[in-house]
């Protein structure tokens, strides 16, 4: 450059690039608090000499640019660190969402309280058993050991139905962690159509990026998820392998179970039942017919129901084999309660547990996204864990519920065996007699006539004491041997089947059972958090570098400010002197 217009150029670029360069500080100043922010930066290049244009060209070397110019505004940030955050992101989440569960179920055993929870039940029972034997025929030591076995039923009652309650948050969280997820797809494909018509038409995208990786950054907490950022600045979002988010377009999650499609048809039934009430006498058979086609699509779902009538005028109720009620007039219920104990628990949780699916593009369907194997991170994955693991290595609620079943069921069963074979005493005139169960157990005949008992219906839930020990105390069978109250010495009977009854707690080792639930949930409690504990270390770590790289630092930005504006006016002077120079030129060269 030889001109002294052409430096008057260079020196315009100058003011330009400064003036830009600090206008992006501003920016930076401006958003220092704006959450997702990343710092952006002028990336400048200096302006090759123009000699090659021309066809003769000068064959010397002390040649000068044309001055500076911005080839672009770019963000400072690291698709490393951004893909290791999401990582830890969606295993941390993970673990806060099975850590949170895991503590609510330690505070329902409640175990560490010296006057409460099981252990204290199991050993008051016992203790009341054992000053039984001391007396059978003491009416005080009997309702003792009725008032304790019922202070048992209920405190594995009242365990159960908090551990059924937690299932229904952590059921009722996938549902909702699914509706985020979409929400968030949706809001991705929004943000990947307004960048891809941006960068179209040469417009800034830098502020939409940064609403796009927060989103990425925030979906994360959800579901653990795989991006690849295309040429247009869009990204492509997986889950498990299968595409979530392309382009402006994306594919939703569905979350299903055959307890809500369940619970569907009984609304339906419920809501017929009061159409059928209300409807005139000459449209009440085709509503019953509705009704009667949904009744026996309930059949497709594998249990039966039985149909009752009577009650409210034209009304149909269902129930189910244990007793329970699907639809008892204009009322319907939940098919997972009613049938917590109707099915082996692997059954239960199949039936009732939500699923997760996703659409499939081209309307080819959906395709499931199993816990563990598509779904491996985020609150999906903690809320599906604890809704639907009966593994001992990855456990979840129902799994504390089976072990808690299967130690009522060992109580029950024990206590049952040894008292059916004692006798009660007489009172009110009743004889003493024997084949008493001492907890409730269902039951039914064989073809002999002979009474078989399914223990496998009994649960923690509805454990409670048989109608003829909670009648009288004096049902309780102390004795192995006929009560007779006019036979002399042996009017009061023995403490035979008594002392077997307090036998059982050392033989079959409730308090060992019931240990090693407790000291299963408090290692796994403890493992989930110490692994919890580490992840968030490794979160805080890589976002601290991604912090470090993409946010703004006053200092710098301040010092950057200082900096183009000395640019600004050095470039201003030189603005100044070309003046001057002309001026000289035009006006005083020559004279």
């Amino acid at each position: 450059m030889s001109t002294i217009f052409g430096s008057f150029e260079a020196a315009k670029s100058g003011l330009s690039t400064s003036l830009l360069q600090r206008n992006v500080t501003e920016q930076n100043i401006a958003n220092a608090n704006t959450k997702g922010y990343t710092r952006q930066r002028a990336i400048t290049s200096a302006k090759e000499p123009n000699s090659s244009n021309y066809l003769i060209a000068p064959r010397h070397s002390a040649l000068v640019g044309q001055g500076v110019e911005v080839t672009k505004v770019t963000q400072i940030r690291s698709q490393y660190l951004d893909a290791q955050y999401r990582k830890l992101s969606s295993d941390y989440f993970a673990g806060d969402a099975v850590d949170e569960a895991m503590t609510y179920l330690c505070g329902v055993l409640n175990e560490l309280d010296e006057d409460a929870g099981l252990t204290v039940a199991i050993k008051n029972f016992y203790s009341a058993l054992n000053t039984f034997t001391s007396d059978p025929s003491s009416r005080e030591y009997r309702t003792n050991v009725q008032q304790q076995a019922q202070a048992l039923t209920d405190t594995f009652n009242t365990i159960y139905n908090e551990m059924m309650s937690l299932w229904e948050d952590q059921n009722a969280s996938i549902k909702t962690d699914v509706e985020q997820i979409n929400a968030y797809a949706e809001k991705i494909a929004n943000l990947n159509l307004a960048i891809a018509r941006a960068t179209q038409a040469e417009a800034a995208t830098n502020d939409l990026k940064d609403e796009l990786n927060l989103l990425l950054d925030e979906l994360s907490e959800y579901v653990d998820i795989e991006f690849e950022f295309k040429a247009n600045d869009t990204v492509d979002v997986y889950v498990g392998g299968h595409l979530l988010v392309s382009g402006r377009y994306f594919n939703k999650l569905n979350v299903t179970s055959k307890a809500s499609e369940v619970d569907a048809i009984t609304a339906q039934i419920a809501q017929l039942n009061r159409r059928i009430m209300a409807a005139p006498e000459g449209e009440k058979e085709a509503i019953a017919l509705e009704r009667s086609a949904l009744i026996e699509k309930l059949a497709d779902y594998g249990f039966t129901v039985q149909e009752e009538t009577g009650g409210e005028e034209g009304a149909v109720s269902l129930k189910l084999p244990n007793g329970r009620y699907l639809v008892n007039g204009t009322q319907s219920f939940s098919s997972a309660q009613a049938m917590s104990d109707l099915l082996p628990m692997d059954q239960w949780v199949a039936f009732s547990q939500n699923t997760v699916s996703i659409d499939v593009a081209a309307g080819d369907g959906t395709e499931p996204l199993d816990f563990g194997g598509a779904v491996k991170g985020g609150r999906l994955y903690g809320h599906m864990r604890m809704a639907g693991s009966l593994d001992k290595d990855l456990q979840g609620i129902p799994f504390y519920m089976n072990e808690l079943n299967e130690l009522a069921r060992a109580i029950a069963q024990d206590i049952n065996d040894i008292h059916q074979q004692g006798y009660t005493y007489p009172y009110d005139g009743k004889e003493s007699r024997s084949g008493i169960n001492f907890f409730h157990v269902a039951s039914r005949q064989d073809e002999g006539g002979n009474t078989i008992y399914d223990y496998s219906t009994l649960t923690a839930g509805n454990l409670r004491l048989s109608d003829e020990v909670k009648e009288s105390p004096f049902n309780i069978a102390a004795s192995d041997k006929p009560i007779d109250l006019s036979a002399g010495s042996t009017e009061s009977g023995n403490n035979l089947n008594a002392r077997r009854l307090f036998e059982t707690l050392s033989q079959n080792g409730y308090y060992d059972r019931l240990n090693s639930i407790v000291a299963d949930l408090a290692i796994e409690t403890d493992t989930v958090q110490n692994i919890k504990t580490t992840k968030n270390t490794l979160l805080i770590s890589v976002d601290t570098q991604r912090q470090s790289l993409s946010s703004v630092s006053m200092d710098e930005e301040t010092t950057n400010l200082i900096m183009f504006q000395q640019t600004y006016n050095a470039c201003a002077r030189v603005v100044t002197t070309i003046s001057e120079m002309i001026d000289t030129l035009i006006n005083r060269m020559g004279v």
